[in-house]
């Protein structure tokens, strides 16, 4: 009887060292599955980060490339805003004289829209930077 309890116990520690080695197996299986997930999640994630990026760097290229052209607009409304102010100064004299006691200098229609031709460039400057800011920062918005 005894020499069978050590046939059953050996019996018992041997499917016992059998199952241990075939759960840690499985185990070991598992890890390697779960490790090579995270790489597949941080090289996916890794991917979008780069694409992300050069969206961005490609959106603050062009957002560039509409500053300049922008700037180059303004130049050239100003240059056309003084050409077109010294045509208007050469071509109508002043006719008030402000050196007169008590005279107060009324600017004429010609200076009056001289004026309001300026500070509509101005105003155009600014909405075209403004829709050129919004512009970029849709360009540049992850998709």
């Amino acid at each position: 009887m005894h020499i069978q309890l050590i046939i059953a116990a050996v019996g018992f520690a041997g499917g016992f060292g059998a199952a241990w080695k075939i759960q840690a197996g499985n185990i070991n299986e598992r890890e390697a599955q779960h490790a090579k997930q995270e790489l597949a999640n941080v090289r996916q994630s890794a991917a979008a980060d780069i694409r992300r990026l050069d969206n961005t760097i490609a959106a603050q290229n062009r957002s560039v490339a509409r500053a300049v052209a922008l700037r180059r607009d303004a130049d050239s409304a100003r240059a056309e805003l003084g050409r077109l102010r010294n045509a208007v100064s050469s071509a109508v004299p002043s006719t008030c004289d402000a050196s007169a006691p008590g005279v107060e200098r009324t600017p004429p229609g010609s200076e009056l829209l001289l004026e309001c031709a300026e500070q509509l460039t101005d105003l155009a400057g600014k909405a075209d930077r403004h829709a050129a800011d919004v512009k970029s920062m849709i360009e540049a918005w992850p998709r």
